[in-house]
């Protein structure tokens, strides 16, 4: 008999709650290991109509080899203590797609207390499965953000105090700062989570800035879509360029304007232009500061920001590879790598504990990124970076850095290679991460320190100290 028989009473019903709650239903012979089943439970393992005859070894066949000897000690378990088959395992169907099953038998005794069938059911459980890694990932994926999050904060308190002459210019930068960021991770969140358009960014901001709308023009199409990754950073440079233009630009004078204009180029590349006209003369020397940091870098290599001080007012190009979607680089199209130029005006350091030693940092965020290097340069060292893609970073090893300091993720990419080539010459690293669980971390990162994000300035910097020191032990002696 190869499919199961089903009571005369009432089996109308059983047949429909069957049918519509698509469960498999099989009784194996403990003492021929033969089994009855249903259609549905055949259809499961990717046949769609009943094989001639089932068995436990039959069964096994389709587990995945991973799964099967874990599977097979349970069904023994089960014949030889008369205790419930349960079990969750993924298996390969006939038509070779790999799916998730849920099964479950309980034991029918003889009178001798002996088992003699198994009887139960199968389910396909796949998108329940698949379901739960979404949410794994979109768990840990939110954990990251938060902690970058929280760095970037940390990053922006650290330099805003250092610029502020006053308690009340850093409350006010500081928060300002944070509502962009918040504005920027408010479209992320968004029902379009994975991309936005300009019109939705250019909104977001503007009514941040209330009033100030109708002074500027706004040029070109839109409605053009962007990846979550470039609205985050449009937000934040928009910001920037607002806020300048409110306090010494364009629009801190009456008659003052500002013109967007918008075009799509080439290979879907699209140039955004600010130019202001009316506003006050823009001085010939300018402080740098984290303005204009994030201006300049917060494309990262997706992207280019050009800033010119023309007399008239501030023009800034901002052109957008691809709406932000990665290319793949050759070697002879990479940047060189560079050392990075600080602002005149950071405040140096009393500490010289970093005086001549060549650090290496990798970190996508721009604001991280500058903050980790300040943090160094201020004690003397000599910063490579901070760099935003593998490439770049591996022709930045030519330059021998005595230590390095690795974001995991850089973007669509993560430092994994980097690291291996660190491992290799034997430069020692740190790994900068804003992962909750470090087990979730690469396997070829097992065994290197990690930096949690965000973190305390001092904390990075002994750590740091402390690997220079051990690579001075193990030195050779020459």
């Amino acid at each position: 008999m190869n499919d199961l028989e089903l009571p005369a009473d009432g089996s109308g019903h059983l047949d429909l709650i069957l049918a519509t709650s698509e469960i498999g239903i099989w009784e194996l012979d403990a003492a021929t290991g033969k089994a009855v089943r249903n259609l549905r439970h055949d259809q499961i393992f990717g046949h769609d109509t009943r094989l001639h005859e089932w068995s436990a070894d039959t069964f096994l066949t389709y587990v995945e080899p991973d799964d099967r000897d874990r599977v097979k000690q349970l069904l023994e378990a089960s014949l030889a203590k008369g205790e419930p088959w349960s079990f969750e395992t993924r298996i390969r169907r006939a038509d070779g797609a790999e799916r998730w099953i849920s099964a479950k038998g309980m034991p029918k005794f003889s009178d001798a207390g002996q088992v003699v069938k198994l009887i139960g059911h199968v389910i396909d459980i796949t998108e329940t499965k698949l379901n739960e890694d979404r949410l794994k990932l979109l768990s840990r994926e939110l954990n990251h953000r938060v902690a970058n999050t929280y760095a970037i904060m940390n990053s922006m308190v650290r330099h805003a105090s250092k610029k502020a002459t006053t308690v009340e210019d850093f409350s006010a930068t500081l928060l300002e700062r944070l509502a962009a960021l918040a504005r920027a991770n408010k479209i992320l969140i968004a029902s379009e989570a994975e991309r936005s358009s300009l019109s939705d960014i250019l909104e977001v901001e503007l009514n941040a800035f209330d009033g100030w709308q109708g002074r500027i023009r706004i040029i070109g199409n839109a409605k053009i879509w962007f990846s979550g990754a470039a609205s985050e950073a449009l937000a934040m440079i928009l910001h920037e360029l607002l806020t300048n233009a409110v306090k010494h630009g364009a629009l801190s004078v009456p008659k003052g304007q500002v013109a967007l204009s918008i075009v799509q180029g080439e290979g879907r590349q699209v140039l955004i232009q600010w130019a202001e006209e009316g506003g006050p003369p823009v001085p010939k020397t300018r402080r740098t500061g984290i303005g204009s940091t994030i201006l300049q870098n917060a494309m990262r290599d997706e992207g280019t920001v050009d800033l010119d001080f023309a007399e008239q007012g501030l023009i800034c190009d901002i052109l957008v590879h691809h709406s932000f979607e990665r290319e793949v680089l050759n070697a002879a199209d990479a940047a060189p790598a560079q050392t990075l130029e600080l602002p005149a005006d950071t405040k140096a350091s009393n500490d010289t504990s970093c005086t001549g030693r060549k650090i290496m940092i990798v970190e996508d965020d721009p604001i991280i990124g500058m903050d980790i290097a300040e943090i160094f340069h201020s004690r003397g060292a000599e910063v490579l970076g901070p760099f935003t893609t593998v490439l770049s970073a591996l022709q930045a090893l030519r330059r021998l850095p005595e230590v390095a300091l690795l974001d995991v993720n850089l973007r669509d990419e993560t430092s994994e290679v980097i690291a291996s080539q660190l491992s290799e010459q034997e430069i020692p690293f740190l790994i900068l991460s804003g992962q909750v669980d470090h087990s979730d971390l690469p396997s070829s990162f097992e065994g290197t320190e990690v930096v949690s994000k965000p973190f305390f300035e001092t904390d990075l910097v002994d750590r740091v100290l402390s690997l220079l020191r051990e690579k001075q032990v193990v030195a050779p002696q020459v």
